[in-house]
């Protein structure tokens, strides 16, 4: 019998209601502790589709069970620290780049993806960015992802970073999310870099579309209900993306989106996304 590995979920997770689905099919299955995950094995001879099927059914049954333990208690900021070390870093670290602008704006020309100087207070001279790397200031290309201008763009960053960042790293590990928020992050800048040319840009959406990316492709390729969000979060989310890019979110706020790092953080989460369901679907590390 050859048994073929179609899910993983966080060890710790009820499965009882996958088991009971599955021995009500007579599907043989076997669960399998694998590091920090339990990995659904099941009867290479079973029909797969229907395997899938009955594993959306019990993510609703988990997810339900979960939201009920979540109103009971939820964990303490140590213990997110420990579950969780790189997504709380990088949203401390949002924290700091919301303030510098505001409180420390003299050593903001560090953190930007190029250098600057005031010339007047209307007129700002930019660098170049091979000029950034010729002296080797390589942080360039993923520090502007930790600058916020203002208490709205810190608080729906920081909601959405909690939101997506902790599933991810939950399941997939903190150094694979640390990649995953690097290769993103870098690539969001650099898009937004090119789309607009010498700028001042800076916030963690680029990231935040990554994520979702991300979450989108690889639970749809490999489900796991870790990665199960909330019904209607990923139309709502790439509803918000094209309504910015028709420029209407503009006229309410001081400068202007930066749709082209949403775009370029999206479709890069979405292909690592696409790797990682894919190498989890055929039981390669992921």
């Amino acid at each position: 019998m050859t048994m073929v590995r179609v899910a993983e979920f966080p060890s710790g997770t009820n499965v009882d209601p996958i088991r009971s689905l599955l021995k009500t099919h007579n599907i043989y299955y076997e669960f399998v502790e694998e590091g920090m995950a339990v990995v659904l094995y099941v009867d290479g001879e079973a029909h797969i589709g229907e395997v899938v099927e009955l594993l959306r059914e019990s993510v609703l049954a988990i997810e339900q069970e979960q939201e009920q333990i979540g109103l009971k208690s939820s964990p303490s900021l140590s213990l997110q620290f420990q579950r969780t070390p790189v997504m709380m870093v990088c949203l401390v670290l949002s924290v700091v780049g919301a303030l510098i602008p505001q409180w420390f704006s003299s050593y903001l020309h560090w953190l930007t993806f190029q250098d600057f100087a005031l010339v007047n207070p209307t007129l700002i001279n930019f660098s170049t960015l091979a000029e950034a790397l010729d002296q080797q200031q390589y942080w360039r290309l993923i520090t502007p992802v930790f600058i916020h201008f203002g208490v709205f763009h810190i608080v729906f960053n920081g909601l959405w970073l909690w939101e997506f960042g902790r599933r991810v790293e939950t399941l997939a590990g903190s150094t694979h999310f640390m990649l995953l928020v690097l290769v993103t992050g870098i690539i969001s800048n650099i898009s937004q870099y090119l789309w607009s040319g010498p700028s001042l840009f800076g916030g963690m959406s680029g990231v935040i579309f990554g994520l979702l990316g991300y979450i989108w492709i690889r639970h749809w390729l490999s489900p796991n209900t870790a990665l199960a969000l909330p019904k209607g979060i990923i139309g709502l989310m790439i509803g918000w993306l094209l309504i910015c890019m028709t420029g209407v979110i503009d006229l309410f706020f001081q400068g202007s989106i930066a749709n082209a790092a949403h775009a370029g953080g999206l479709l890069s989460g979405m292909i690592l996304g696409a790797i990682a369901g894919i190498t989890s679907r055929r039981g390669w590390v992921a």
